[in-house]
């Protein structure tokens, strides 16, 4: 499909939409409603454009203007600029922007004044201010001055939604990106707009907003209207030092970016990632970042009398030397969190195997693996039917529920230009038609039952019984399920907790039995952000080895970022990022790093390697596991072969055949090969939100606690008006 634009021809697939074929063509359009994933509606009018298309005479040949060889299509040009992000281009298509055409110009800095009538200038004192497309538009599009000298519409500045979002009423410009968010995204009707003309106002119903996914309405809110109550009034947006790296909350592994300032983690956005999770995060993810910032330890501690004391690291490795002195190193237990990096949990393992040890664990972690085909989060979107058998996503892995819920609606992606993803895909419409009869839950209730065509209730017990619910269906509900998997062409099933728990003996026969019978891949929610990459390294008990569930039962141990409240019959040392119940119990303390601070590579869900890049953050003296257990191994005696992140990844690259080194941000699918599986003597169960992940009120973002210089209060004469 030939399109030009500005005078500069440029083939097309076709169904582009006209705002990104003026963006294909390297020229500029402004836009406030517009929304790679959301529906184009037009509601801006920002994205003026003139376009003109040819006109074919009843014969079939064009209408032709200019004579002999000179003759060509004659262009016939709309009568007024239209939105180009409703507008889909054609075959022979003309586009003139701001950039060649006085017409759009004048137009867009008309939308431009108009937008501008009553949304107040706060940018000096608004969170947005840096990164607010109104202003950076306004700067580029607009006249410059204000012509009206009236007072500006008036309303209320801090309107909860709810705990996380805060509504500023006077700021929003109407683009109904967030009202089409929820509608479209998560499928929760909850916003919309009230009253008409300038009289109209977002809100939702009485109740607030749901938690789960509504923080992504701050990120796509293009001026400060929405703000994220847990990062409001913490610092401007130039202030931060912006990081992208990838959650590790749960296994998703969704981009993200984490923003910084003065050493603390004052917010995190999303990022985008169009395989994982295109824009959006849980609400987990975006508020839940508090411990990173409160309560560290920043040194270690030692048990001296009895109590717990501060201490130098060259102290805590000679209190690890005298404390380990008498303790056979083969009997050292080692334990590692499941969000440990591949990086660490290699290192963990060169360290036992230099010093013997079998008794060698992570956690959390499932018994078996899945040995079938397995899908990834594109699959889901795209699939035709999807079985959920035994999972709470809302709790395992929530934007895995986002893909299940574009599923519904047709599983349209996006299509993606050299400029990005497309920026308006017209495929995308309000209040989409959505299709339950393709998904299937069967298990405990949860939050996307409550869209499923079909539901088998089964109660939460041995997962045995769940897959027996749709191996061998005795209700027409479960043989529902089962037709359905059957009569499906790209058929997916997802596995939860409730049946990787407590597999039985048959269970991987089972699952690979039914993948092959009915075309099926399989997605097995892992148990932790990085357990499906640590499953392919020898991090399970030994033969004669303690497993995590019997770490009390080891005469000495080192626990990393794990808090089972208890500690080994003999010496204990604890690597955590706050003092927990375990570290209060510990020998030696040492100072962990969050994974918002590590350098590293874990494996989400589909198998995907993604990067962990760190962040400016304070945290002292602590240390990553890598480094830690290099001091242990000092104290032990004895120097491992893995001392830092380079010989880590070296090793990876020998253990695994991986090169981690330069991944990109989306990652990649690659074989890691043999999976390492024991059993665990524990049951998992998934808690997205940890106790100290629930946000602490911020005095700052409530103005009753606003504290007012009257040094500072400017005199003003009367009301304000014009540009106040």
């Amino acid at each position: 499909m030939k399109v030009v634009v500005d005078g500069h021809e440029l083939d097309l697939p076709a169904g582009t939409s006209a705002i990104d074929a003026v963006f294909a063509a390297g020229r500029d359009v402004p836009y406030f409603c517009a929304h790679s994933y959301l529906s184009p509606v037009g509601a801006c009018r920002m994205c003026l454009i003139e376009s003109g298309s040819p006109r074919k005479n009843p014969d079939g040949t064009f209408v032709m203007e200019g004579e002999g060889d000179a003759a060509k299509p004659k262009i016939f040009w709309f009568p007024k600029p239209m939105a180009a992000c409703t507008m889909q281009a054609t075959e022979g298509m003309h586009i003139r922007t701001a950039a060649t055409s006085e017409v759009v110009a004048k137009s867009q800095a008309g939308m431009m004044e108009f937008t501008l009538l009553n949304h107040p200038l706060d940018c000096p004192t608004c969170d947005k201010g840096g990164a607010c497309e109104l202003q950076d538009r306004a700067f580029e599009y607009g006249y410059g001055a204000s012509r009206f000298g009236f007072d500006r519409r008036h309303a209320d500045k801090h309107y909860p939604l709810s705990d996380f979002i805060i509504l500023d009423q006077e700021r929003c410009i109407h683009c109904k990106r967030c009202v089409r968010y929820f509608e479209e995204v998560p499928g929760q009707e909850v916003l919309d707009f009230i009253e008409r003309g300038g009289h109209t106002f977002i809100d939702t119903e009485e109740g607030g907003l749901p938690v789960g996914f509504q923080g992504n309405i701050a990120d796509i809110c293009p001026v400060g209207a929405l703000l994220d109550n847990v990062a409001r009034f913490r610092g401007r947006n130039w202030e931060y030092d912006h990081n992208p790296t990838t959650c590790t909350l749960c296994p998703v592994g969704c981009s993200i970016t984490v923003d910084a300032r003065n050493g603390r983690l004052e917010r995190i956005v999303a990022g985008e990632n169009r395989e994982v999770n295109e824009a959006w995060i849980c609400d987990a993810g975006r508020f839940g970042h508090g411990f990173a910032s409160e309560g560290r330890l920043t040194g270690p501690l030692v048990r001296v009398n009895g109590e717990l004391r501060e201490t130098t690291w060259d102290d805590a490795i000679a209190a690890m030397r005298q404390g380990l002195a008498y303790t056979n190193p083969a009997d050292l237990g080692l334990y590692l969190g499941s969000d440990s990096t591949l990086e660490e949990g290699v290192a963990l393992e060169a360290l036992a195997g230099l010093l013997g040890t079998r008794s060698v664990d992570h956690w959390p972690r499932y018994p078996v693996g899945v040995n079938a085909p397995a899908a990834t989060m594109t699959d889901v979107a795209t699939a035709d039917a999807v079985v959920i058998l035994g999972a709470d996503l809302g709790e395992e892995a929530p934007v895995l529920e986002l893909r299940v819920m574009e599923m519904l609606r047709g599983g349209i992606i996006p299509p993606e230009f050299p400029h990005g993803t497309a920026i308006a895909d017209l495929r995308l419409v309000e209040r989409p038609a959505r299709h339950p009869e393709r998904l299937a839950v069967i298990g405990p209730d949860s939050r996307l039952a409550g869209h499923a065509g079909i539901r088998v209730t089964v109660e939460r017990a041995s997962g045995g019984d769940l897959l027996g619910a749709l191996l061998n269906p005795r209700t027409d509900e479960a043989r529902a399920v089962l037709k359905l998997l059957t009569d499906a062409k790209q058929p997916v099933v997802i596995l939860g907790a409730d049946v990787l728990n407590s597999p039985s003996g048959a269970f991987a026969t089972q699952i690979s039995d039914l993948a092959m019978r009915t075309g099926a891949k399989v997605l097995a929610i892992p148990a932790g952000p990085n357990s499906n990459g640590l499953s392919h390294l020898n991090l399970v008990p030994r033969m004669g080895g303690l497993g995590y569930a019997r770490l009390s039962d080891a005469p000495a141990a080192f626990i990393s970022r794990l808090d089972p409240g208890k500690r080994a019959r003999g010496f204990t040392v604890v690597h955590d990022t706050h003092l927990t119940d375990t570290a209060r119990l510990a020998d030696v303390v040492l100072p962990a790093v969050t994974n918002y601070e590590k350098r590293g590579t874990i494996v989400n869900l589909e198998g995907r390697l993604l990067p962990l890049r760190q962040s400016a953050l304070n945290a002292g003296e602590a240390a990553d596991l890598t480094r830690t257990l290099a001091a242990l191994a000092e104290a032990l005696g004895v120097r491992t072969k893995v001392r830092g992140l380079k010989s880590a990844q070296a090793l990876l690259r020998e253990r695994l055949g991986v090169n981690v080194e330069n991944l990109p941000e989306s990652g990649v699918i690659q074989s890691l090969g043999q999976r390492h599986e024991a059993p665990t003597g524990l049951r998992h169960t998934p808690n997205l939100w940890t106790e100290r992940m629930v946000p602490k009120p911020n005095p700052s973002s409530d103005p009753r606690h606003l504290t007012i210089d009257p040094r500072w209060e400017l005199p003003m004469a009367g009301q304000p008006g014009g540009d106040d």
